[in-house]
């Protein structure tokens, strides 16, 4: 495509060129003629001592008017320039200025000289704050100190571009913004001036990445879980009642205690495989019409048993005549004892109260679980709904009660969000639309 553009403006050229040189002609011819009329009409005789003198004056008239005519084709080929030029550099302007990346310019003192749209919407500086300014603004303090700067440097002057370079940029709020950099050197006169920088947010792309992996995994667990329910779990059931018909013929309590000791370990794994299990199936499979006041009431009742739940106090704040849901009441159920669950957990070191309570607006449901234990870092949180995520010791949790929650709540097309701030406890909110 390039190439027949090319010609064509060679072509364009050529045809302006002879255009010009025809007009030249015509114009010569044009005055000639005009003499040669004027000299029969007007001076029929001439004395030869004049003969000089008019063609002194036919060459001056001639030289005059071409010129003339040519000041006036490299006036109108100037201007005519002058507006493509004008109308090339806004048709790139705009494709800088409008582009969905950022795209900025640094001099050679690593001064910002220009700021498009795209780097303010991505960074959150306007032109006006960020041009001037140091690039590193927009570098975290870590990657300056690792030398960053200096190894870009390096690869400009080695190549005179660096491509898909993938490292941190910071916003104006102080947020770290995972990028993919592109930089290009500026040169003049076969010198480095500055250089330029492309960059572009692939958060959302590390995220499908992310997903992308996780299902791979899933898939895989999924195929686990159902040669494990199948393999593991009718052994597991013949095992346990083995394990119970001993304990009641056996007298010695050593015994008996060592043989609570297996049966607790049988039930732990039992409690594993249905996890697991719970974990790739389809949630919600008895869907009918539910009053999440009386889910909630049975799971805290069934919770006092807990050994964990003696020290920790339960208070309850249940709106009164609350629509139903629809959802399965078992899998509700769940839910709420897993939230239970891993808020006891929570309040071994700190904390003592644990608060759940409902409302409604005019769309759904809530049901809040709120403590006042050790809370978590933002890392955590990012984390906690993944499946095999666990903050627990090895041995103590699977890391898929909160997984499985989440799934479950989002099959009876609700949410299941969490808020939490390290030694301020944490807070799970689960909404739930409302029967229609």
């Amino acid at each position: 495509m390039f190439k027949y553009w090319r010609k064509f403006l060679n072509i364009y050229h050529t045809f302006h060129l002879g255009w010009l040189l025809l007009a030249s002609f015509s114009v010569i011819l044009f005055v000639l003629g005009i003499w040669e009329i004027l000299e029969f009409k007007v001076f029929p005789q001439s004395v030869s001592s004049s003969a000089i003198t008019k063609l002194v004056v036919k060459g001056f008239l001639v030289f005059t008017l071409l010129a003339g005519w040519t000041i006036w084709i490299i006036y109108h080929f100037r201007i005519q320039l002058i507006h493509q030029l004008s109308a090339t550099e806004d048709r790139y302007r705009n494709i800088v200025e409008n582009s969905a990346d950022a795209i900025i310019t640094i001099g050679p003192d690593n001064q910002i000289q220009s700021w498009n749209k795209g780097a303010e919407r991505l960074f959150g500086w306007s032109p006006q704050e960020a041009i001037g300014e140091a690039i590193g603004i927009m570098i975290p303090a870590k990657l300056l100190h690792a030398g960053e700067l200096l190894c870009l440097a390096y690869g400009l002057t080695d190549a005179n571009e660096v491509k898909n370079y993938q490292t941190e940029r910071l916003d104006k709020q102080g947020r770290y913004i995972p990028v993919n950099l592109t930089e290009t050197a500026l040169m003049s006169n076969g010198k480095i001036i500055g250089r330029s920088q492309i960059i572009r947010d692939i958060s959302e792309l590390q995220t499908i990445e992310h997903q992308m992996r996780q299902s791979d995994r899933l898939a895989t667990v999924g195929q686990l879980a159902a040669g494990v329910a199948h393999e593991i779990g009718n052994p597991l059931t013949s095992i346990s009642s083995l394990v119970q018909l001993l304990e009641r013929r056996m007298k010695n309590p050593d015994h008996i205690s060592k043989l609570a000791r297996i049966r607790a370990n049988i039930e732990r794994i039992t409690k594993i495989v249905h996890e697991l299990v719970d974990f790739t199936r389809p949630h919600a499979i008895n869907v009918q019409a539910v009053q999440i006041n009386d889910v909630i009431e049975n799971a805290v009742g069934l919770m006092t048993y807990d050994n964990r739940s003696q020290k920790i106090n339960i208070e309850l704040e249940l709106t009164r005549e609350l629509p139903r849901v629809k959802a399965s009441p078992d899998k509700l159920h769940q839910v709420v004892v897993n939230l239970l669950v891993n808020a006891f957990d929570a309040m071994k070191e700190r904390g003592d109260t644990i608060w759940i309570s409902t409302s409604e607006d005019s769309v759904s449901v809530s049901i809040r679980v709120e403590d006042n234990g050790g809370g978590m870092d933002p890392e955590v949180m990012d984390k906690i709904f993944e499946p095999f995520f666990t903050t627990k010791d090895v041995g103590k949790g699977t890391g898929l009660g909160l997984s499985v929650s989440h799934g479950i709540i989002n099959s009876m097309n609700g949410k299941l969000i969490v808020d939490s701030l390290p030694g301020q406890g944490a807070t799970f909110l689960i909404t739930i639309p409302k029967e229609l």
